[in-house]
């Protein structure tokens, strides 16, 4: 409950507009793409506001939509919902979202619905209500197995070694550490894979830690925090002398650059980098050159945002540049134009890729529709997480895609089911897969890594780092 009360004020902000349901909430006028009839017979017609709440969508009743579930909490800081005698109708409820931070990204009043939602969740577990079926099967399998697909522990690195990269494992000698995370671990092995074999190419000196455990995560969505903090403390101590941290999942990227900033007992000293912005970077530098592939030639790809390296880390960079501001009248379209250059670092990967067309779909960047497995919702409600990743799946159709590509190995599963399960008969991808996969990279002169890192880039404008330069220029 405490987390709960500090976020009161921002409960308190919401006056139920309702704008939280849609993508592109404020532009009505927005043109798109026209009708599409998708592969189940459903139309959808992307143009202007287009309903975006997953669990919106899929249960209608008006709790399942964001501002339902913020005067959900507005009633149980009231007293007028008990977290005891009401837990199992409070958890019927929000548990099925998704987490996107779709409803925040819409939101004009900046209010933090996915910290509510998260803290709700919190709220109700420490009230004396037990976690849903297969969440509480996750954490038994996180504490005793390290990770919640109850994977064997001596086992997260094999993939590693079928892979020929045991020389990997444990390497010293370097202070740059690959997170592999469980996803990529025990299920999407490919994309690990692709991972380690782009950065061995480039020149990159990394290390696999065998001791790694779950981030945390799956722990942090659904307000199981004994849980969360034990994994964070057990990560942070092990990856505590290695400067920086690469990613080729989503959802790790997050956990350890804004959750565990804000619960970790200590400030973290690691640098944390998404892999695709290392070769992001070196696109717009000109250091890395990519070849056509017969395979590739005349195919159609589009991008499916991950909530987490996308609209989390957007709304995460949005609320520290206010909260480190004191100018009340900051002007938002400077603000979005830094975020929407964010979204521009797997773009200029894809749009380098000789004879490869690159369309958009309709709902993208801050507006993109999630892929349906966050939140806990894919080991809870799978039926109902593979169905939103069909709605994302149709909304690839629509602009004629060959390939589905994202950056997120959770995201990759999940649309990846739907594909098949509804029958889009696309091939969905990892972008750094396809770069391994298809053997691309013609050219490549490796780059200072650090000059791919945010603190260089997006960060350099945060009002503390402007403080830090100008005592730097003093002296």
């Amino acid at each position: 409950m405490e987390r709960l009360r500090e976020l009161k004020g921002d409960i308190y902000k919401c006056i139920h507009c309702k704008a939280c349901r849609f993508s592109y909430s404020g532009e009505p006028d927005k043109e798109g793409l026209g009708v599409h009839v998708g592969t189940q017979g459903d139309e959808t017609f992307y143009e202007g506001m287009v309903q975006s709440c997953p669990a919106g969508i899929e249960y209608g009743w008006e709790a399942y939509w964001n501002a339902g579930k913020i005067w959900i909490a507005r009633a149980v800081l009231e007293g007028d919902l008990d977290l005891v005698k009401n837990g199992q109708d409070i958890a019927d409820v929000v548990y099925p979202c998704i987490t996107c931070g779709m409803c925040a990204a819409q939101c004009e009043n900046q209010i933090r619905t996915v910290e509510i939602i998260e803290a709700l969740r919190a709220a109700v577990i420490e009230a004396g209500f037990k976690p849903l079926g297969k969440h509480a099967w996750m954490t038994n399998a996180s504490k005793t197995k390290g990770n919640p697909y109850g994977g064997v522990k001596e086992e997260r690195t094999k993939w590693a070694v079928d892979a020929g990269f045991k020389d990997m494992i444990n390497k010293t000698g370097t202070k740059i550490a690959y997170y592999v995370g469980c996803t990529a671990s025990y299920r999407q092995k490919n994309v690990a894979a692709a991972t380690v074999d782009l950065m061995q190419k480039l020149g990159y000196d990394i290390t696999l830690l065998k001791e790694e455990q779950c981030c945390g995560s799956p722990f942090f969505r659904t307000g199981i925090m004994d849980e969360a903090l034990r994994s964070m403390n057990h990560n942070l101590e092990i990856f505590k002398d290695f400067d920086l941290l690469v990613f080729s999942c989503a959802g790790c990227y997050r956990t350890f650059t804004i959750d565990y900033m804000k619960w970790a007992p200590e400030k973290v000293k690691y640098k944390t980098m998404h892999a695709m912005e290392l070769i992001s970077e070196m696109v717009r530098m000109g250091k890395i050159k990519f070849k056509e592939h017969p395979d590739l030639k005349g195919k159609v790809a589009t991008y499916h945002d991950p909530c987490h390296t996308g609209r989390h880390y957007g709304l995460w960079y949005k609320e520290r540049l206010i909260e480190e501001s004191n100018n009340i009248m900051m002007d938002m379209r400077a603000i979005n134009k830094i975020i929407d250059d964010w979204y521009e670092i797997p773009r200029r990967i894809i749009k380098a890729i000789p004879g490869l067309k690159f369309n958009e779909m309709y709902r993208i960047k801050m507006d993109s529709f999630c892929c349906g497995a966050g939140g806990g919702v894919r080991a809870q409600y799978p039926e109902f997480s593979v169905r939103t990743a069909h709605l994302r799946m149709d909304e690839g159709d629509a602009v004629g895609a060959d390939f589905m590509l994202t950056e997120c190995p959770f995201c990759w599963r999940n649309l990846d089911d739907a594909n098949t399960e509804y029958k889009h008969g696309k091939k969905v991808m990892t972008i750094l897969e396809m770069i391994s996969t298809y053997d691309l990279i013609e050219d490549a002169s490796a780059i200072r890594i650090e000059d791919a890192l945010r603190e260089h880039h997006t960060e350099t404008l945060f009002p503390s780092v402007q403080k830090k330069k100008k005592k730097t220029k003093k002296k």
